[in-house]
């Protein structure tokens, strides 16, 4: 039974709601009606070779964003859709990972337009939970968590404490949800990889997998912060997919540190943009290297443009 489109979407500000919901929709929807549905992975341990080809794989799918939603959000959305039975999108300013005052302040808010957008993508609920119903005891960080040095580099050393944020938010509303598969953005690579990290330390019963970065015709990475760039800091920000492009192909026929050296140079001479950090890590540890590895790599950085800062990276296979 899928949603029809041109009806809104269910929205619901508590997990109990949400919750409820969901676990009535899953009688009523084909597959879970026919005693076809997978069972609850946190109520039990998954059935062994219950998937069969062609079958939605996953139970519930979640999707966590924090709004001013895009192409790349709703790509998210309709592989959550392909992939599992349910999916659930949440839009959630985080305050905790933010280490700027002003970076929250400024981040875009566009509640009825994100909903409008999810209609037609195969979400089957919204969930737009109060700080107060994320955080009863105040938007602290209260669970600490063992990186393994994920967040030694990159973000983590720019932007102090915002790691923490995310892994805390991500975690309680996991929690809450309680889906088995996550899907996050490539974008946001370090990301990605701390949280898989966190979930295999926290013991969820969850996935964690990513997709590619969508982009806009002419490079430039989607992001909820492009909203915020005048037209001559919007045609600049192209400066970045450019540099990481080129980056590409070149590949491995240089050095690693000629690689990094020639994105960083590149960027440095491009009108509008400031860097940040431009590094080349593999795509485990997240640490550098002076020879290539047999593993892939990943070419990740982040650049100040027109007051906005924005980040981005390329994949660079073994």
């Amino acid at each position: 039974m899928a949603h029809d489109a041109t009806l809104p979407l269910p929205r619901f500000k508590t997990a109990s709601e949400l919750r409820q919901f969901l676990d009535a929709q899953a009688l009523m929807k084909e597959g879970f009606a026919s005693g076809e549905g997978l069972p609850n992975p946190w109520e039990g341990p998954m059935e062994p070779g219950r998937n069969q080809p062609g079958q939605r794989v996953f139970r519930r799918g979640f999707v966590p964003t924090m709004g001013a939603l895009h192409e790349g959000h709703l790509s998210l959305v309709r592989e959550s859709a392909r992939r599992s039975q349910q999916s659930v999108v949440s839009i959630f300013v985080n305050p905790t990972q933010f280490d700027r005052a002003e970076d929250l302040k400024r981040y875009p808010r566009t509640e009825s337009a994100d909903c409008a957008m999810l209609a037609d993508t195969g979400c089957d609920a919204i969930w737009l939970p109060s700080v107060d119903e994320v955080y009863p005891h105040g938007p602290e960080v209260r669970e600490h968590w063992d990186l393994a040095r994920l967040d030694a580099r990159m973000e983590g050393s720019h932007r102090p404490g915002h790691f923490a944020g995310v892994a805390q938010v991500v975690v309680l509303m996991l929690r809450a949800v309680q889906p088995d598969l996550l899907l996050l953005g490539q974008k946001d690579f370090q990301q990605f990889r701390i949280l898989q990290r966190v979930v295999e330390q926290a013991e969820l019963p969850v996935t964690v997998a990513s997709c590619p970065i969508v982009r806009e015709s002419d490079g430039l990475a989607m992001s909820s912060r492009n909203r915020l760039l005048d037209p001559v800091a919007r045609r600049q920000a192209t400066a970045l997919s450019v540099a990481l492009f080129a980056a590409r192909e070149r590949g491995r026929g240089v050095s690693p540190q000629a690689l990094v050296e020639g994105v960083r140079q590149e960027l440095a001479n491009a009108e509008g943009i400031t860097p940040e950090y431009a590094e080349l890590v593999d795509v485990e540890r997240l640490q550098p290297f002076a020879d290539w590895p047999e593993a892939d790599a990943v070419l990740c950085l982040a650049a100040w443009c027109g007051g906005v800062r924005l980040i981005d990276n390329v994949l660079l296979p073994a």
